[in-house]
């Protein structure tokens, strides 16, 4: 608006007898005049109001109008002229200036209002950041008068409305001895009334209390703000115990949930709150009144306190007695207030340790109170704050590892709940209307707040329509009234008291607070348990009361590795008496016992409904330590379906370098693995290849897969107790014959059928499964994965997707927030798995996360000691199949692990090759090998790696030395162990590992003598031919560089005056639409795309992550934005040779950056290259092609090469 208009819309008129001048008078202040001249430009504040300096008299600045609007408010409040100075200057030493403060209110000639005005906007946020940050203008100014009581930064929109935000001085912040200290000392918060406000009077600032319709909703800075602001305010007081502080933290919010839960009259004054009249006893009382309701309402817990109120009721005639009452109200509060309680976060004993701890009280709640943190919907920066306490301020107990966000929702995003819910809205069974979620350790709530959001997404979007009448209203009633159905089907139990009020406070700070949270013990009895109530306390179709399998799905992490558990266990089964209890495995734990996890493998079968769906994480010891982990496995193997496993490492969790494990499964019938098993004993008796479980000819399948050449003719035989000369030549007979134990023959055969019934059994469970197999990689791959990494940088706390700019859903591989069947997502192959039981073809950025197995595949059921163990190491190689005896490599060679030594003694130049983990990794001044040697790599990334030594070498002990019997020739042995498959006799993930052990009992084929020299001479021909293709690659590669440099005249030339490197343009996977053009990124092509952003050909530099790869396309692409792509911009260069050149540069040394590398373009644009004439450079261009299409050739004949050595083992084995 015009100045003029806002002047009269201030009340100011027109100046008779003048031109452009407007006056006002304040009746309030005596008539006191202030005029404004529209033709000079210029405020005219009157006698009385003082101004140090001509710098806001004038309309050169918007702010002046500010300053000019804020003293008319003054003046209208009643604020005296002459207690008002402008432009107060204060000098500092040697003259210089201290800067000048817009508005300095005096009261008895004292300092008493400070007041910065900015122009309302970015400058105004500016500011206020600033102020936030260190103090700003303000605190600069409070101390060169360090008598004001209270600052003010002011604006107004000059249309009536302003904003203040007020900071009340208190006595200790007088004490600061310099800014920094004043800033330090400050509780970071400001009020925004008591100054100008209608109830206030001048000179005395009046706040009045937040009412429910004051409370703001939190911002995108509010959540990192707020938790640092928390931080500070512990920092500040010295409190050194963060866990139990947290811990309280968690109470006040409890409190404020429980505040705005009764929301109804939104006008009623705040209880969470510290009021200007409040003592710190009145102001805890309400907190502990809060307490005590939220924790009833939430979690049914009734909590001792008595306070004013109670004694009211309890003694209704003590309001008599005034005096009597208020002397037991200070008894009563003594004992309530004077000791460590719920809001204790420093530890209180006395009078003055609860006046320290109250003071952190009030800064706490003072930081919170304005805020709106109860929402009908996920808040995701209110969801923020609450991952950053928990994940930086939660102390996690033994076995406990909270559940990244990102990981709780792959495994929900994996799950056919809409599938569910659709069959359940079809049977119209309205007790059951939709899927029953489970969370038996339920932590700090991540899989209920996720499970309740997904389903409430898939009730917002399902059509009305598609279903009855009836069920559509239910639909219907849901979407308007979100989250209302939660408390009939999403359950969640933890038995940590704390972390029990943490997934409450959980589920409202996600805005979805009406999950059944049940503070009790995941593994309590179903029927005598005190604290189960509703589904839990109901009996399903099982006939054995301790099966509950009431549940659709159970999605958990529940504790491992907890030491001695069972005697915390005590309780939950005396009930039972000695004998009964509600474990099959409880017999098989110890007093010393730890492995809690195998519990909740058999909590997990007897909750499920037959065809219910389990995602739960585990330790990856789960497949395979043997003891009550064999007893645990032989449970999902027999009730369970295992359709996926997710291998995770150890970037997955904050607190731990655990690697886990994510099993998913779906639940058998509780009598199936019963059928089988009748089968195969029935099988031991008529000794019949029938159909078995819908697996036809099942014991022939059984054979041919576990004893080789054995025909079904000769394992009836061993059934019957009449093993052939067959049989007794089989391995795995003569191994049960050299390793079984017993009195006589009779009773040795006895134990033989036992172990072979028990394998056919797990082999009919095991056969028709085909699992999905995710593995999140390593180091960079893993982090790739996951798509977020973790930061204990103060503020930068928490978890952080692993690129600036973007979401952890826009990086992670994991899952799709939006489309379940993104294939290049891992989530989408294990939700396929679920509902159409077959396997997909792999998207090619999946590759190396993604593998299928046969469950069979990944059991040894050739092993005397048949653990059920379940291998995640995935067959590189085929198996050989051979028509010739398997041996074991341990019969007929001598395994061994040289001494090793140290890296210090390991030198880059000298005599004698040294051979580790990786080949050749140095020399040594000595050897300890004679001849050359089959050396297997048997530690790290590279474990399995067949190496042939040189003569004279030194191996060192992460290498198993592998030397042949004079049965078998040596090369013979090399040929065939680096055709095989090593991966079934790697153990151990986060350091793989091969042992004498495990790989002493690996089969190869051993065919006579004869057979293994014709191999070794055809392989010998084969290799010198190989040898012979990699010498003339190796060749022409460096014919390549040499081709470059052939012209005698060139030009040297910086990169940066031949070509540009252009931004590739963000493009996240969920926003590609299939097509045919290249998404192009750091590493080459990484999707496809129906539109294209730059024309081909192009040559793409990687910028993140592959930074400084080069490469080539053809076809127009669209690069992303970690790479670049070249623009050429001299026409005296060829477009195909600058390719070559950035090739032969090597950027990859430019590179920077331990994270996640990168090339800065600058550092390229720097690099010299000598360039010859256009003509020179196009004719190089036409030879370094017909040199790469020599390389082609090359390679094929290479591929070539190798299938004529497995067509070498094919014809003789």
């Amino acid at each position: 608006m015009s100045n003029k208009i806002f002047l009269q819309k201030l009340g100011f008129l027109p100046k008779n007898n003048e031109s452009g001048i407007f006056y006002k008078n304040y009746q309030i202040a005596g008539n006191y005049c202030v005029e404004v001249d529209l033709e000079e430009k210029r405020f005219n504040f009157g006698s009385k109001i003082k101004s140090e300096s001509e710098t806001t008299l004038n309309f050169s600045k918007e702010e002046n109008w500010v300053v000019f609007e804020c003293v008319n408010r003054l003046l209208e409040k009643g604020y005296k002229p002459e207690d008002i100075t402008l432009e107060k200057t204060w000098q500092v030493g040697h003259g210089a200036s201290g800067g000048r403060l817009d508005i300095l209110v005096k009261k008895n000639k004292q300092a008493y209002l400070m007041i910065e005005c900015k122009t309302q906007g970015q400058e105004f946020e500016k500011e206020f950041k600033k102020m936030q940050k260190d103090g700003g203008q303000l605190f600069t100014y409070f101390q060169q008068d360090n008598k004001a009581e209270y600052l003010m930064l002011y604006t107004s929109n000059f249309d009536g409305k302003y904003t203040n935000e007020i900071i009340k001085i208190e006595e200790h912040y007088r004490e600061a001895g310099n800014v920094k200290d004043f800033y330090d000392r400050w509780n970071k918060l400001a009020k925004q009334n008591g100054i100008f406000d209608d109830w206030v009077e001048p000179y005395e600032f009046q706040s009045r209390a937040l009412k429910l319709e004051d409370l703001k909703e939190i911002k995108e800075d509010d959540a990192q703000n707020l938790f640092n602001n928390f931080a500070g305010i512990l920092r500040k007081h010295v409190v050194s115990d963060k866990s139990n502080a947290f811990n309280k933290i968690f109470n006040l919010f409890l409190c404020k949930i429980r505040d705005e839960y009764d929301d109804r009259n939104k006008k009623r004054e705040a209880n969470f709150q510290w009021k200007d009249n409040d003592s710190q006893e009145k102001f805890q009382s309400r907190l502990n009144r809060l307490y005590k309701e939220g924790m009833k309402i939430f979690l049914n817990k009734d909590i001792v306190d008595f306070d004013e109120e109670d004694l009211n009721k309890k003694f209704p005639e003590i309001s008599r007695s005034p005096k009597l009452k208020e002397e037991l109200l200070n008894i009563i509060n003594e004992i309530r207030f004077k000791k460590s309680n719920e809001f204790a976060i420093k530890e209180v004993h006395d009078q003055k340790s609860f006046e320290e701890n109250g003071v952190v009280l009030k800064e706490l709640v003072e930081l919170i109170q304005k805020y709106q943190i109860r929402y009908d919907k996920r808040h995701p920066y209110l969801s923020n704050f609450f991952e950053l306490l928990l994940t930086t301020g939660l102390k996690q107990e033994s076995g406990q590892f909270f559940t990244p966000v990102p990981v709780a929702r792959f495994i929900i995003k994996a799950l056919p709940l809409k599938e569910k819910i659709i069959e359940k809205f079809r049977k119209e069974d309205f007790n059951d209307l939709l899927p029953t979620i489970i969370d038996y350790a339920a932590g700090s709530g991540h899989f209920l707040h996720e499970s309740m959001h997904e389903l409430q997404t898939i009730i917002d979007e399902m059509k009305i329509e598609s279903f009855s009448s009836e069920v559509n209203r239910e639909i219907s009633s849901w979407k308007i009234g979100k989250f209302k159905w939660a408390k009939n089907y999403i359950y969640g139990i933890e038995k940590d008291y704390r972390l029990a009020k943490v997934a409450k406070v959980g589920c409202y700070l996600h805005g979805d607070g009406l999950a059944q949270v049940i503070h009790g013990d995941g593994l309590d009895d179903f029927y005598k348990s005190k604290d189960y109530e509703g589904l839990l306390k109901k009996k399903g179709n099982s006939e054995k009361e301790k099966n509950n399998q009431i549940f659709d799905f159970v999605i958990s992490n529940p504790p491992y590795s907890v030491s001695a558990f069972k005697a915390n266990l005590k309780n939950v089964f005396n009930a039972f008496g000695e004998n009964d209890h509600s474990f099959e495995l409880y017999n098989n734990i110890t007093d010393q016992s730890s492995e809690i996890e195998c519990l909740f493998i058999e909590r997990t079968k007897q909750l499920l409904k037959d065809g219910g769906v389990a995602g739960i994480i585990l330790p990856s010891s789960i497949l395979s330590n043997s003891g009550i982990y064999t007893k645990a496995r032989e449970i999902l193997l027999k009730y369970f379906e295992i359709v996926a496993i997710t291998e995770l490492g150890s970037g997955t969790f904050m607190a731990t370098g655990t690697n886990t494990t994510i099993l998913f499964l779906r639940r058998r019938t509780n009598y199936e693995w019963e059928n089988i098993k009748n089968s195969v004993e029935k099988f031991f008796s008529n000794f019949k290849d029938v159909t078995v479980n819908g697996l036809e000819n099942t014991f022939s399948k059984y054979v041919k897969h576990v004893w080789n050449k054995i025909g079904f003719e000769d394992y009836a035989l061993l059934c019957q107790n009449k093993p052939n000369e067959k049989i007794k030549k089989h391995n795995i007979y003569k191994e049960y014959k050299n390793k079984i134990r017993a009195k006589n023959e009779e009773d040795k055969q006895k134990i033989i059928l036992e172990i072979e019934k028990e394998k056919l059994l797990y082999f009919i469970l095991a056969y028709p499964q085909k699992v999905v197999i995710i593995k999140s990689g390593k180091k960079k791959e893993e982090k790739a994965f996951l798509g977020y990494k973790f930061s204990n940088r103060r503020g930068y706390e928490g978890i952080h997707a692993i690129q600036r700019s973007k979401s952890i859903d826009e990086c992670t591989k994991m899952f799709d927030p939006i489309n379940q069947e993104n294939p290049e997502k891992a989530s989408s192959y294990i939700y396929k798995a679920f509902i159409e039981n077959q396997g997909l073809e792999v998207a090619e950025p999946m590759k190396k996360y993604v593998f299928y197995s046969n469950l069979v595949e990944m059991m040894a059921f050739d092993r005397v000691d048949f653990e059920k163990i379940i291998s995640l190491s995935l067959k590189k190689t085929s198996k050989i199949e051979s028509k010739w005896e398997m041996v074991s490599l341990g019969e007929v060679s001598n395994l061994y692990q040289p001494k090793t030594i140290t890296s210090q003694e390991i030198e880059q130049e000298g005599k004698y090759k040294v051979y580790g983990a990786n080949g050749v990794i140095g020399f040594y001044d000595k050897y300890n090998h004679d001849d050359s040697e089959i050396a297997i790599t048997c530690r790290g990334a590279t474990c399995g790696t067949v190496n042939f030594t040189e003569p004279k070498s030194w191996i060192t002990g992460n290498a198993m030395v592998v030397r042949p019997k004079d049965t078998i020739i040596q090369k013979y042995l090399l040929n065939i162990l680096r055709n095989s498959d090593l991966s079934s006799t790697i153990t151990g993930t986060a350091q793989p590992q091969i042992t004498r052990t495990t790989l002493s009992p690996y089969k190869i084929p051993f065919p006579p003598k004869n057979i293994q020299e014709k191999i070794v001479k055809e392989m010998e021909k084969l290799e010198e031919k190989e040898n012979e293709i990699s010498t003339q690659i190796f060749e022409y590669e460096n014919k390549i560089k040499k081709s470059l440099k052939s012209s005698s005249k060139t030009t040297k030339t910086k990169i940066g005056d031949i070509l540009t490197l252009e931004y590739g343009s963000a493009l996240p996977e969920r926003d590609r639409i299939a097509g045919e053009y290249p998404v192009m990124g750091s590493n080459g092509i990484v999707g496809y795309h129906n539109t294209f952003s730059v024309k081909g050909p192009s040559i793409i530099v990687g910028r993140k992550g592959s930074a400084g790869k080069i490469t080539w396309v053809d076809k127009n692409n669209f690069p992303i934005d970690t790479a670049f792509y070249v623009n050429k911009i001299n026409n005296e260069v060829d477009y195909k040779f600058i390719f070559y050149v950035l090739k032969d540069m090597n950027l990859e040394k430019l590179v920077l950056g331990a994270g996640v590398p990168g090339l800065n373009r600058n550092d390229v644009y720097n690099q010299n290259y000598n360039l010859p004439s256009l003509k020179e450079q196009q004719k190089i261009v036409v030879k370094i092609e017909k040199i790469e299409d020599r390389i082609s050739e090359l390679n094929q004949e290479l591929q070539e090469v190798k299938k004529q050595k497995a067509e070498i083992f094919r014809k003789y084995l």
